[in-house]
């Protein structure tokens, strides 16, 4: 049994933790987060997304109290200081979005940490995305690179090594989140992300396809992106649009993608479906990618576009979960 604990418990925090409650062979010992610990019994319990926690959910004055179980809760700010060395914590998942460089998550080791899992992109450590290109290498930071990564890095591994892609671009169709403003207001880094998010459709940039190109180190200066952030609070689509080293066909691309969500190296993390899907029927799928078969095309043998469904928040986080295990 593995002891896992979470620094930072928003979205990707608290989605983790129900994840590993379901999980055999996991399990969370600690908890850390700067919000009082009743507004974490509050968020943990009632989620306008993914509905009522079915579990009790209390507090005493500093655990978590789940089904009768006890969670170390602490609002410490500086990792060093956590007691992970007391709670014997095997890995410890980084998800406030402050710590994620290897400086920042080694504050970890130093507290007495394994392993650590950064749950974003970083610039300096390890990047890993389950069923890419998991590492036989002895590493005990790494990130598990970002959401959109996720789903798009499968799909581009597997029909570059099954046909061979030339160079692509990505448009993810992004469901909005917190960089985002709920009314129009100031934003220092991406005008457009000061508008009203739930009202508007905003072009911005991804990191994803370079992120990718970290997984796929082949593909670097052949693959890049953009991102339109559109009104749904969770369930987005990419658009990867390619051209191949060889012709093909719709039929070749489906007969592809399906063959490889039956495999071993797959099977949990690629899905494809024949199904008229809109974004809220993908929410809380566990796969990183649920390809829509319906809207591949292919024009004139070389270019090709693949549509790929994912829940930005949970099925990021089970890939996240599964590296977790794979330590």
């Amino acid at each position: 049994m593995k002891k896992i604990a979470i620094n930072g418990f928003g979205r990707i925090g608290r989605a983790a933790f129900k994840v590993i409650e379901n999980t055999a062979d996991l399990k969370v010992v600690g908890i850390n987060d700067l919000m009082s610990i009743e507004n974490a019994v509050y968020a943990l319990k009632y989620d306008s997304v993914y509905g009522n926690y079915e579990k009790v959910v209390t507090h005493d004055a500093d655990n978590l109290i789940i089904d009768g179980v006890k969670i170390k809760y602490t609002s410490i700010k500086d990792p060093e200081l956590l007691p992970w060395e007391d709670l014997e914590i095997d890995v410890t998942i980084e998800s406030t979005g402050f710590f994620t460089n290897m400086a920042g998550a080694q504050k970890h080791i130093i507290a007495g940490s394994k392993f650590v899992i950064i749950s974003g992109p970083t610039k300096d450590t390890p990047m890993i995305v389950h069923g890419v290109n998991n590492s036989k290498e002895k590493m005990n930071v790494f990130s598990c690179a970002s959401c959109t990564t996720n789903n798009t890095s499968p799909i581009i591994e597997i029909l570059g090594r099954r046909i061979g892609i030339k160079k692509a671009i990505l448009n993810t169709i992004h469901a909005y989140t917190t960089s985002q403003s709920l009314v129009d207001g100031p934003s220092n880094s991406n005008l457009r992300m000061g508008r009203a998010a739930a009202i508007n459709l905003a072009p911005s940039t991804t990191g994803a396809a370079i992120a990718t190109t970290k997984a796929l180190p082949q593909y670097e200066g052949k693959f890049d992106g953009v991102a339109v952030r559109v009104p749904v609070p969770v369930g987005s689509i990419s658009d990867i649009t390619f051209i191949t080293e060889r012709p093909t066909s719709i039929d070749e691309i489906n007969s592809i993608l399906t063959d490889e969500s039956k495999s071993k190296r797959y099977n949990q993390v690629v899905a494809v479906t024949l199904e008229p899907l809109v974004s809220s029927d993908i929410v809380k799928s566990s796969f990183a990618a649920t390809v829509d078969l319906a809207m591949t095309k292919v024009v004139d043998g070389d270019l090709v576009k693949v549509m790929a469904w994912y829940d930005n928040e949970w099925g990021f986080t089970n890939q996240m979960i599964r590296l977790v295990q794979e330590i």
